[in-house]
């Protein structure tokens, strides 16, 4: 029978759009994982000496995710990320962006987002980035434009031409259960897994990542008759989270002040990059707070993760629905 690796739709996908504040799913990373902000939440935990963030009143659906997820800094190696709590002040404002610079060669999305004049009370910044470039052994084929999900629209896409071993050496399918519910590997020369799992799971992106292992076949191989397309994506999203600022964090005399967390990532037929940066604002208050043959078809909903050699959780992840983060 023959099999087609179908559209191999990939991670996060994006029209080539201006960087921009949310405020729909990401906002409540029920549709997407960022390892920086997670960092944060961890901090967080340790410096207002709490297992778990809650705050006065209804909790926000982010915080139930931020606090049930185990992603730490053991996850990704230490040469991709960079993180503080320290003290606010404009000297820590330029700390940060000489050592991401000296570190990564990069600069700041978010520092200038902040307030950085003091408030007169006890106050923290936390900041983290993450900055990671992955690329295949091999180029694969750029293909014909495709639509995404029965979409008007047509999107820029990359994958398998024909039999070519170098390509399909780096194509891993994990398993195939029927026409919804399939997932595929890509390797990179890092070691970074590429993975593409196609589902109709309700769960949040990090959850259904657990859902993979029983039913993972390692006997599976790229066959000869197999096809595989994937499209270019590009996101250059900013998140605020709103619903967890200017609360009163249980236990503690602590509000989040801000809280943003900007994401670009870029995936092509050449591999993928992903740039990662989250700030959060911390005050201690001391007044009252206001409250054919096998069908790998990615064209359509799926969900995309990326996960370090030898290590057992994705340090990215998110749903792709429509094509919103699709390229044209």
């Amino acid at each position: 029978m023959k099999k087609v690796l179908l559209t191999l739709f990939i991670f996060l996908a994006v029209f080539m759009m201006p960087n921009k504040s949310i405020a729909f799913d990401l906002a409540d990373r029920h549709d997407v994982f960022t390892p920086a902000f997670q960092l944060l939440w961890n901090d967080l935990k340790e410096l207002v000496a709490t297992k778990k963030i809650n705050f006065k009143g209804i909790d926000p659906k982010v915080s139930f995710v931020l606090n049930a997820n185990k992603f730490s800094a053991d996850d990704v190696s230490e040469e991709n990320y960079y993180k503080i709590v320290a003290p606010k002040s404009y000297e820590l404002k330029a700390k940060i962006q000489r050592e991401i610079f000296d570190k990564f060669g990069e600069t700041s999305a978010v520092l200038d987002d902040i307030d950085w004049q003091s408030k007169g009370v006890n106050e923290y910044i936390l900041y983290s980035m993450l900055v990671k470039n992955i690329e295949f052994p091999y180029e694969f084929d750029v293909l014909d434009n495709h639509s995404f999900n029965n979409s008007k629209d047509k999107y820029k896409f990359f994958g398998i031409k024909e039999n070519n071993r170098k390509l399909t050496s780096q194509v891993k399918p994990l398993f195939y259960l029927n026409e919804w519910d399939y997932a595929v590997s890509l390797e990179t020369k890092s070691g970074d897994k590429v993975i593409l799992y196609r589902t109709k799971s309700p769960q949040n992106v990090y959850d259904i990542y657990s859902q993979m292992d029983v039913k993972i076949n390692k006997y599976l191989r790229f066959a000869k008759d197999d096809e595989l397309k994937i499209p270019f994506i590009s996101i250059n999203e900013k998140i605020t989270y709103n619903s967890i600022c200017n609360r009163k964090i249980n236990g503690t005399k602590y509000i989040i002040s801000q809280a943003i967390d900007d994401i670009k990532f870029n995936l092509d037929n050449k591999g993928a990059s992903l740039k990662n940066e989250a700030v959060m604002d911390i005050v201690e208050m001391s007044m009252p707070i206001p409250t054919k043959g096998v069908n790998y078809d990615f064209s359509k909903p799926f969900v995309l993760f990326l996960v370090e050699k030898d290590k057992s959780l994705p340090y990215f992840a998110i749903r792709i629905d429509d094509g919103r983060f699709l390229v044209k």
